[in-house]
């Protein structure tokens, strides 16, 4: 709710300079009959403004300066344009052409404002045009809504709706949505094809008939239809079973109430082809038990390599799920016949990291356990008592009586018992003396039975992998935060390269037709020039790396002249060196032969070397660039005197992004970065030797065109 503004002791509208054709008429006075409209002007909750004919403001109110950011003094001293977002300003001139010219008597329209801190907004807003007695035109009034939250909400649920659609149609299971009527709101293209329900049947909305359609492919058609009518009259169950087709496929079926404000409205049939993975579980099943016979054989010999194994692959990747699955794969059935990863997500949850079974089809069923809420633990739980203690559990022989102590409702031990456990073990993973996670490891339907021993082995295997796991995970957050950022870095340099290139054409316009007299203007308008060049490079920059890290920044390979090279590119610097009474001298070895090179991309090299230097070298310096021979390659040199680079610095010189640290913020730390990878396309090298206090020198080297012929450098090298 707004506070209550006070109105100004005395407000005129407008002064009579300042609209056409005003006479005092249209003043109010403090304690007129218009100081009620003046009170209500300036309290009101939308923005009011009055605008002259020539779009110049002649009064706004507390609440339009709000939406604005600026004050009151600020807006008098704009125009429409300056708070109308670029893309706006030819529709708003136009609908105020139009409110000029009688062609409308109003207009309304939702456009964005550029607030005084820069952030847009969306606004909706009325402008209407206030005529003399005579009907004269005398001034615009307009009304200003923020509607950016609204806006925002609009665009929130056209994705969240386009998201639905998408998972919809992308899901592997046949879909079907009713509502409390039978009637069919909505179906994906699988539950059609899985049924082999012509479309037109499921777009008329009768369930009935889709009903029909499926009834003919069951085996048990009548037990289909009662599950069916047993739901309908009973909205709010859930329902969960198994249909067999004549055609030997096998569906699983689910169907889950639609709830708004948690009261049914509708209800959501899932169907899930498993004929594949049925077959696939009982073939499984049978390799399994073969495999198990063999593998108690083999495992007192693989538990003696098992550390050594787990350090080399806990060590080989900083990959996060890779660490942790390569963990989980080397207790099963090494140690366990089955095993799980948790992770302490919050102080009131875990996270499952990992999990394996030696028999895949009980996988499900350990998922199932991965969904229990931390409620559903009781205190007496494994992962309960070690995430508590910190020390280990062992659990030599799993009862009955330990799963009811463990698990809080019935439903839950009935899934744990599903899986048969005989006996546990459960170490914690701990990191700066707390615990990061659990490692569980259950025998079954192996027989094993876990002694002290095994305890010792899992407690150190777990103390291995809890340091080489938080490494892991500390690493794959720090390569998604760089990730994020190049992302966004790409983007923003790619979206912003249109409006930089307006405002170029627009700035060198301006200047082709400014007066040559009017030097301030000119001055300013140069500045925006300059200003918009050199970001125009910087996004040339982040283009540039984003191209070499995908391996698709291009070079055009020819047999050039380094004098040629090196004196273009100082040519073009020598004002940015003159600018800073900076002495720019080259030193070109005669004789030299040519390079196979990118010219573009060479200069491109240089002009970053050099103007790297131009940015540290004090005033009254010197930078030289050289070339010399050296075996099959020329080798470029840009030595400066400036204060040098500290030894600690120097490894990191060539990163993306690293900048020294100097007060000097300019660019945003790609020119060596680029300049490396440049270099290394033409399959040479780059370096930097410096000593602080005496200069640095940049070296790179560039492979001759031929090792046999060379041409001379022109003389002008």
């Amino acid at each position: 709710m707004q506070p209550a503004r006070s109105a100004p002791e005395s407000t005129i509208l407008a002064p009579s300079s300042a609209v056409p054709g005003w006479t005092a008429e249209y003043a109010v006075p403090l304690g007129g009959p218009g100081h009620l409209l003046l009170a209500t002007f300036e309290q009101a909750a939308i923005g009011i403004t009055h605008l002259t004919l020539g779009e110049e403001w002649i009064s706004v109110n507390q609440r339009y300066c709000e939406i604005t950011g600026y004050s009151r003094e600020e807006i008098l001293g704009l125009k429409v344009e300056h708070l109308t977002h670029p893309e706006d300003v030819p529709a708003s001139l136009e609908f105020i052409r139009r409110i000029r010219s009688g062609e409308l008597p109003e207009y309304k329209m939702e456009k964005r404002y550029i607030r005084k801190n820069g952030e847009v907004i969306w606004v909706h807003l009325t402008v209407s045009i206030v005529r003399s007695a005579k009907g004269d035109p005398l001034y615009l009034v307009g009304f200003i809504e923020d509607i950016t939250e609204r806006r925002d909400a609009q665009s929130e649920a056209s994705r969240s709706l386009s998201l639905l659609r998408a998972t919809l149609e992308s899901t592997a299971d046949g879909i079907l949505v009713v509502d409390l009527n039978g009637k069919i709101l909505s179906s994906n293209q699988k539950m059609a094809d899985m049924w082999e329900i012509p479309a037109e049947v499921l777009a008329c909305g009768d369930d009935q008939l889709a009903i029909n359609a499926a009834l003919d492919k069951l085996i048990y058609p009548d037990d289909f239809l009662a599950k069916v009518t047993e739901l309908y009259r009973h909205p709010e169950e859930a329902s969960y079973d198994v249909l067999e087709l004549k055609d030997g496929r096998t569906f699983e079926r689910y169907s889950q109430p639609q709830r708004i404000d948690d009261v049914p409205v509708g209800r959501v049939w899932s169907f899930r082809d498993v004929t594949s993975r049925l077959r696939a579980e009982e073939q499984e099943r049978a390799l399994t038990q073969e495999q198990a016979a063999r593998a108690e054989a083999e495992n007192s010999q693989k538990r003696a390599s098992l550390l050594a194994e787990a350090s080399r692959v806990l060590s080989a990747s900083f990959d996060y799920q890779t660490t942790l699955a390569a963990l989980v794969r080397l207790a099963v059935p090494a140690l366990a016949d089955y095993c799980a990863l948790d992770i302490v997500e919050a102080e009131d949850s875990f996270e499952r990291i990992g999990e394996a079974h030696v028999d895949p089809t009980k996988s499900k069923l350990l998922r199932e356990v991965a969904k229990f809420p931390k409620s559903a633990l009781t205190a007496r739980h494994p992962l309960m008592r070690v995430m508590a203690t910190g020390a280990p559990v062992l659990e030599a022989d799993i009862t009955p009586a330990f799963i009811r102590a463990s698990f809080a409702e019935a439903e839950q031990r009935r899934v744990v018992e599903a899986l048969a456990p005989r006996s546990l073990i459960c170490v914690p993973l701990v990191t700066s003396g707390k615990p990061l996670g659990a490692l569980t490891l259950v025998t079954s339907g192996s027989g094993r039975r876990y002694e002290i021993a095994d305890l010792s082995l899992a407690a150190d295997l777990a103390r291995r992998a809890a340091i080489v796991v938080e490494h892991a995970r500390l690493f794959h957050e720090a390569e998604q935060a760089t990730r994020a950022r190049d992302d966004v870095l790409a983007v923003v340099a790619h979206d912003l390269r249109n409006p930089l290139n307006t405002v170029t054409m627009a700035a060198g316009m301006m200047l082709e037709t400014m007066p040559v007299e009017r030097v301030q203007e000119r001055r300013q308008v140069e500045i925006v020039r300059r200003a918009a060049d050199r970001m125009n490079r910087m996004i040339q920059d982040l283009l540039d790396v984003k191209r070499m890290e995908s391996g698709r920044l291009t070079t055009d390979l020819k047999p050039e002249d380094p004098g040629v090279l090196i004196n273009d590119t100082i040519d073009m610097l020598r004002p940015l060196a003159a600018s800073s009474t900076i002495r720019l001298e080259t030193d070109i070895e005669q004789n030299l032969p040519l390079v196979l090179a990118d010219a573009a991309r060479v200069q491109q090299v240089l002009s970053n070397l050099v103007g790297n230097a131009v940015k540290f070298t004090p005033r009254d310096g010197r930078i030289t660039v050289c070339a010399e021979r050296l075996d099959a390659e020329v080798r470029f040199a840009v030595i400066d005197t400036g204060p040098g680079i500290p030894a600690e610095q120097l490894p990191h010189i060539f990163g993306r992004f690293w900048q020294a640290k100097t007060s000097d913020r300019r660019g945003i730390g790609l020119g060596l970065a680029i300049a490396k990878g440049i270099v290394e396309g033409h399959n040479g090298r780059i370096w930097v030797e410096s000593h602080v206090g005496l200069g640095s020198t940049f070296y790179f080297t560039l492979p001759a065109a031929t090792q046999n012929a060379f041409r001379l450098s022109s003389e002008s090298s």
